[in-house]
């Protein structure tokens, strides 16, 4: 045993040996590529900012492939804050300088995370003359150049290339939630007739259910129905009331009430059919309200009571003759609503 120990302790030793220069010699690395990019970054800044306030000349992308990654690298630091005609003047720039050129093929690169670099680069840009060679990336190996090419496919890819979007979406729902629901959002965001096919029953439900947080957040009226369908499914209702709320969707009505008042239904539905119910501001909910002031659980009280509120005058009365004959903890949470 004592051997052994010794020998072990000889062995990192002598890789501790063979480390301390390593780890020297790449901080000396980091430290000198600061330093280069400390020296570099400055003036190319200046450059794009005069270039966007309207000057003539653009910036100087420099003799070497340091200075010409530095410019790439705050043009792609300022992308997200442009809009309008400085933004396009700026992606315009990139195309005129080969950056956008260089990012396409890099989407052909043997390394995986060269070809995710550039995906994450040219959705950054989001050019439209890059929109082939994104498209043609949807068939990468590596799910995550796939998604982010769909992603970004949404914002400048024609109505042609929808389906392979959605399919994209599909495969990766389950494996890389994360990043399919960026490609979901952004076809909310630009393209939300395309939301339809991934709402349907027939949708994978991964997918499903992003579709319908999507639809929700972003007020998608016209999924009004879609959503409404939802609300059968346990693992949908919860986001499909919120959304319908969030929409207002006053035909949605008779569903909601007949989700916060069936009692075989899971509790956080219920009570997310109720909430929305009071957005929505119907008077159609008043009894349905009224009546789940006196459910057993305090979680549905407290919802049927902010409900009520937001039904207005004849809610607060509600809430109020409610309160008045069953004083207590109901009195307190009136008052709570009432008098935040």
């Amino acid at each position: 045993m004592t051997t052994a120990l010794a020998v072990m302790a000889s062995a990192l030793g002598a890789m501790a040996v063979v480390l301390v220069p390593v780890i020297v010699v790449i901080r000396l690395a980091l430290t000198l590529r600061q330093r280069r990019e400390r020296a570099l970054r400055p003036p190319r800044e200046t450059s794009i900012a005069l270039y966007l306030a309207g000057g003539a000349a653009p910036p100087a992308e420099g003799t070497t492939g340091r200075e010409r990654a530095t410019l790439l690298t705050v043009a792609l630091d300022v992308l997200p804050d442009l809009r309008g005609s400085e933004r396009a003047r700026l992606v315009a720039l990139l195309q005129q300088l080969g950056y956008v050129d260089d990012l396409t093929r890099g989407l052909h690169a043997r390394r995986r995370v060269s070809r995710r670099r550039a995906a994450d680069m040219l959705a950054t840009i989001a050019a439209e003359s890059a929109a082939p060679a994104l498209a043609a990336a949807l068939r990468d190996p590596d799910i995550l150049v796939r998604t982010t090419c769909a992603a970004t496919l949404t914002e400048v890819g024609g109505s042609a290339v929808v389906p392979e979007i959605v399919a994209t979406i599909a495969l990766a729902a389950d494996i890389a939630p994360g990043a399919a629901a960026a490609a979901v959002l952004g076809l909310g965001l630009n393209r939300p007739a395309a939301l339809a096919s991934l709402l349907a029953p027939d949708a994978a439900p991964a997918m499903r259910r992003m579709a319908v947080v999507v639809a929700g957040e972003l007020r998608l009226w016209e999924h009004s129905r879609l959503l409404a369908s939802c609300l059968a499914s346990d693992d949908l209702a919860v986001a499909a009331a919120r959304g319908l709320g969030r929409i207002g969707e006053t035909e949605a009505v008779p569903a909601l009430i007949a989700l916060a008042t069936d009692a075989g239904r899971p509790l956080d539905a219920r009570a997310a059919a109720t909430r929305a119910l009071g957005r929505i501001g119907d008077a159609s909910a008043l009894p349905a309200l009224g009546a789940q002031l006196r459910d057993q659980d305090w979680f549905l009280q407290a919802a049927a009571a902010e409900a009520l509120h937001g039904l207005g005058q004849a809610g607060d009365a509600a809430l109020l003759r409610a309160a008045s004959s069953m004083p207590g903890q109901l009195g307190e949470l009136a008052d709570a609503v009432l008098h935040p």
